[in-house]
């Protein structure tokens, strides 16, 4: 019955991008977004080379983006935002993205520990994909090629994602020579999460009871939002949790 109710829930949530792409006269184009001067870079501890182009500072809170290139074997497992909602743009595909079908509304519901882990969907991108992952859901993506691949990031709002990263990544200045990346700031990834919002797991199952390898429908992408969201300046600020250091 469980599995019955959550595969309605699944379908009612979701809806294929390419399926609707079909329908229309032109696949998305990303808009133009000017970058923030002097960008900063960061190695996650998953792998990621983030240059966070827009932060809090130039959006009012609205969002934070970020263009990253994810090397063989990277990315992140299983983790929730509760604080905000998540666009993905892959612009050369090549990159495994996972969803879970639970909802998990609050930081103190945690899979595994006092709510129930969650069955991870695949759902393999292909060039000019635009997923989107809203906030109380798990989720992660790896590249499970043997190339690097490039992935457009967009909090929203940017409730403490980029300090998030600035306080548990490594900085760099010369992208040509990456560091190893450390174990303290695998730890941090982990223990810091909390703080701005995020469950994070600290090993795959953690946080799943199962993998189902057929091959998800993306959710709704919201298209006509992020179009929005990228290409109007704010009146007001957004309302945040975490106040914008950036």
């Amino acid at each position: 019955m469980r599995r019955a109710l959550a595969a309605l829930v699944i379908a009612v949530l979701v809806a294929s991008l390419r399926a609707g792409a079909a329908d229309t006269a032109a696949p998305f184009v990303f808009p133009h977004v000017t970058p923030d001067p002097h960008p900063m870079r960061i190695l996650g501890p998953a792998g990621e080379l983030f240059t966070f182009v827009k932060t809090c500072a130039t959006t009012k809170n609205t969002y934070a983006m970020a263009e990253a290139s994810i090397p063989s074997g990277a990315g992140p497992i299983p983790h929730v935002h509760h604080y905000t909602d998540e666009w993905f743009y892959f612009p050369d595909g090549g990159i495994t993205l996972e969803m879970g079908e639970q909802r998990y509304p609050k930081t103190g519901f945690i899979a595994g520990k006092n709510a129930p882990k969650d069955v991870m969907h695949l759902f393999k991108t292909k060039p000019g994909d635009v997923l989107y992952g809203p906030r109380y859901y798990i989720h992660g993506f790896f590249n499970d090629t043997t190339e690097t691949h490039h992935l457009t990031f967009i909090w929203a709002p940017d409730d403490g994602v980029v300090d998030y990263f600035r306080k548990v990544g490594q900085h760099i200045t010369d992208p040509a020579h990456l560091p190893p990346i450390s174990e303290k700031n695998k730890q941090l990834f982990v223990t810091q999460a909390v703080k701005y919002g995020i469950n994070q797991s600290s090993y795959y199952t953690e946080y799943v009871s199962g993998v189902d390898r057929h091959e998800m429908a993306p959710m709704d992408a919201q298209l006509d939002r992020l179009t929005k969201l990228l290409t109007t300046t704010p009146a007001t600020p957004a309302k945040v949790r975490v106040p914008c250091n950036s």
